[in-house]
């Protein structure tokens, strides 16, 4: 009975730890977009330098609230192994399973001058919307325009973070990518690098509400691989339809392999 009693005490600890986390952060992300991006443009005119100010701002702010979300035992640990498998500092498509609602915070915590692809809705956000017009992210938009966007981030040697699932999904439902990281793959030749999202147990994900917190606080970790390599017949393949739908199916296949 004891112990029953233990456990359902640190459950409801993790829930208060996990509002006061997200609470935390939703407030310094405001913050953030409303005074510091606000400062840099009256001080810094180059756009670039600007962005690139902010961000790196915001990535040690992000690796703080990784921190308190530790401390606090909403999550046991959060780690970013295999950094060293590509270069940062070069244009290169970032690709990822979504399973939390961390996981982009995890990976932006430890990428330099990174881009990413966000949900349009996010613009109009008083919390983040702020941070992703200041990070100079790209709206997926599934337009013509998008892809120019995306290109104009690897001309300046910004790694493109995408899930292409295009929302969290829990570890055993099936891999379906959306085309649009397929599109920029098959219109931009740029490394292909995968990370591999482990969440257990699973929290934070589609369809669970945050105060739904597991029974012991969850291990996230996140695993960048080598860059792909394409095989040669869908790089020559055409027509387009056709060459995005085999890299598509390719990078599906590459999926249900490593999380098997």
């Amino acid at each position: 009975m004891p112990s029953i009693i233990l456990n359902k005490l640190f459950k409801n600890l993790r829930v208060i730890s996990t509002a006061l986390s997200f609470l935390i952060f939703m407030i310094w992300g405001f913050l953030l977009g409303v005074t510091l991006f606000p400062i840099l443009k009256l001080l810094v005119f180059n756009k670039t330098r600007r962005r690139r100010v902010f961000i790196n701002h915001m990535r040690l702010t992000w690796r703080i609230f990784i921190k308190i979300m530790e401390l606090l035992r909403a999550f046991k640990k959060i780690e970013v192994l295999g950094l060293e498998n590509f270069e940062q500092n070069r244009a290169s498509l970032v690709i990822a399973n979504h399973i939390t609602l961390v996981d982009i915070v995890a990976i932006g915590s430890r990428l330099e001058n990174f881009n990413c692809v966000v949900k349009r809705s996010l613009w109009n956000q008083p919390f983040l919307g702020s941070v992703v017009k200041a990070c100079d992210f790209i709206p997926n938009s599934g337009s013509e325009a998008f892809i120019t966007q995306c290109e104009r981030g690897f001309n300046d040697e910004r790694p493109l973070v995408v899930f292409p699932e295009g929302t969290r999904k829990l570890p055993d439902d099936s891999i379906e990518f959306q085309r649009g990281v397929s599109q920029i793959a098959a219109r931009i030749d740029v490394p292909i690098v995968p990370v591999i999202v482990e969440c257990y147990p699973v929290t934070l994900s589609k369809g669970l509400p945050w105060y739904k917190v597991p029974d012991r606080a969850p291990h996230l970790k996140l695993t960048f691989q080598k860059p792909l390599d394409l095989p040669e017949d869908i790089r020559s393949m055409t027509p387009m339809p056709k060459k995005v739908r085999a890299i598509n199916r390719f990078l599906e296949d590459y999926y249900k392999a490593a999380l098997k």
